[in-house]
């Protein structure tokens, strides 16, 4: 084959055609965006629960550094820390107007309420009535890890009760 030949075939061609194009974009891109969406929604929910849970993993820091330095201080100084540590747990569920009035038998059932269980107003909790205040209160080891144990209880309930009946916003 010639030049000539070749340009005749050449000249027979016809023009490159580019397809219609939509101005919307393919489905693939929609399915993308809408998963770029919900990730990101589940994603600045957790970090919502995560940070609306922050009080929660404090009180049990706390927890255990009282129960760690229990054997080395004072019974009434544990028990002190303890009532503290359980009137914030307290605080961060009903908020400041219902828990600064409460003490003595209103408080301890205002724990059992949280809780569910009698742990504060007839068991171990009742240590956090006067135990505190007395100058050296006859407590056992046994005792102030029963009572530990209530509180970590109370810590737990606590979290459950406030998101149920507040919700994590």
């Amino acid at each position: 084959m010639n030049d000539t030949d070749s340009q005749a075939l050449l000249d027979q061609l016809k023009g490159v055609q580019a397809p219609d194009i939509s101005p919307w974009p393919a489905i693939g891109w929609w399915v993308l965006l809408l998963l770029l969406g919900l990730l990101a929604f589940i994603a600045r929910h957790g970090y919502r629960r995560y940070q609306a849970r922050r009080w929660q993993r404090e009180a049990v820091a706390e927890l255990q550094r009282i129960r760690r330095q229990s054997p080395e201080q004072p019974v009434n100084q544990t028990l002190s820390e303890c009532s503290r540590l359980a009137r914030q747990v307290l605080l961060s569920v009903l908020g400041r107007e219902q828990v600064a009035r409460l003490q003595g038998r209103a408080w301890l059932e205002a724990l059992d309420s949280v809780t569910g269980q009698p742990l504060f107003g007839s068991g171990f909790g009742k240590l956090l009535e006067a135990g505190p205040y007395q100058r050296a209160p006859q407590v056992g080891q046994h005792d102030l890890d029963s009572l530990f144990d209530a509180i970590e209880e109370l810590i737990r309930a606590a979290g459950r009760f406030s998101s149920s009946s507040v919700g994590v916003q």
